[in-house]
């Protein structure tokens, strides 16, 4: 058969054009210049060497031939507009996204970032899961996951890494414990009390975390890892049952019988791990908004009682030091 130039949009202008009596109407009706329908409809006209319409003062009308055309080509178009309709319904309801967190949603960078990426893309699902940050790298370095948020995480093979925000560390405590009174608590302070964690992966971090910061013989601490979650660890912390190391989410929300302080010296660096090379369409937006919620401005770190991360460095470390020192002053 020979081989024809003839598209769907050629068709859809001619609809157009007779439905409208007119090239400029059916321009307007489409959205598109009515150079771009003479043109098309004149293209067609070509390759079947006869005029569709014809023109005149008040606008076009079809001639037998356009007739002819339409009463066949019309029911074609609207079967092929309604598949392309049923095959975008299909495709939107099964757009997805796996995420992987290290944390709760409730930190605040998380929470501003899933909210503004189901504003921008309403027709695509999120999927959430909670892991250890070696586990959210291993399932996106095997395509199980499309991102992970991870924390205190290098770059490795298999794998590009973002950074997003940081985030200052606080104990929490009774508020009756002796260190409530001060306004900031170091290391050095914390050795010789008993610290509880949770058995979630967030409680295996925070026991290694403890054990590297403590810097003291491991049969010297004093950690006890509990069966428990997250909520009921902050209720037997304000009953005096020990205290635990929390980040910003909770001491932006408050707890009642908890006193939350700020621990010297105490960061950790949040990213999102995700597959190398080209990303589909919805985790580039995802990534986007991400690296632009990480590009905010300080104040709004503040708010969110976390820590700007530095996108370019700086020409001493001092600096960058006695910046992040007037952050966590802030912080406090």
């Amino acid at each position: 058969m020979p081989r024809s130039k003839i598209e769907l949009r050629h068709v859809r202008y001619i609809i157009a054009a007779a439905e409208s009596g007119s090239f400029r109407r059916a321009a307007q009706d489409l959205g598109v210049e009515q150079s771009a329908i003479s043109r098309r409809i004149r293209d067609v006209e070509d390759e079947i060497g006869a005029q569709l319409f014809r023109r005149h003062s008040a606008g076009v009308h079809l001639t037998e031939i356009g007739r002819q055309f339409l009463r066949q080509a019309s029911p074609v178009a609207h079967q092929i507009g309604s598949a392309l309709e049923s095959a975008r319904t299909i495709a939107a309801a099964g757009r997805h996204l796996r995420i992987g967190v290290f944390g709760p949603l409730t930190m605040g960078f998380l929470s501003e970032l899933f909210g503004a990426f189901r504003q921008d893309r309403p027709g695509t699902r999120l999927q959430f899961s909670e892991a250890s940050s070696p586990e959210l790298i291993a399932a996106v370095r095997r395509r199980q996951l499309d991102v992970g948020v991870v924390a205190e995480a290098s770059p490795g093979r298999g794998y590009a890494m973002t950074h997003l925000w940081n985030e200052p560390v606080y104990l929490a405590m009774a508020e009756s414990d002796p260190l409530a009174d001060r306004k900031a608590v170091r290391w050095c302070d914390l050795r010789n009390h008993h610290f509880v964690v949770t058995d979630l992966p967030t409680g295996d971090f925070a026991k290694a975390y403890l054990e590297r910061q403590l810097m003291a013989p491991r049969d010297a601490l004093r950690i006890e890892q509990l069966s428990v979650t997250r909520e009921s660890l902050m209720q037997i912390v304000a009953h005096g049952g020990g205290v635990t190391i929390a980040g910003s989410a909770h001491v932006r929300f408050g707890l009642s019988g908890i006193t939350f302080r700020l621990i010297e010296d105490a960061m950790l660096r949040y990213g999102a791990v995700h597959p190398s090379g080209s990303l589909p369409r919805d985790l580039e937006r995802l990534l986007t908004l991400a690296k632009s919620l990480s590009e905010r401005d300080q104040a709004w770190f503040t708010r969110q009682r976390l820590i700007r991360p530095e996108h370019r460095r700086g020409p001493r470390v001092d600096r960058l030091r006695g910046a992040r020192g007037r952050t966590l002053d802030r912080l406090q």
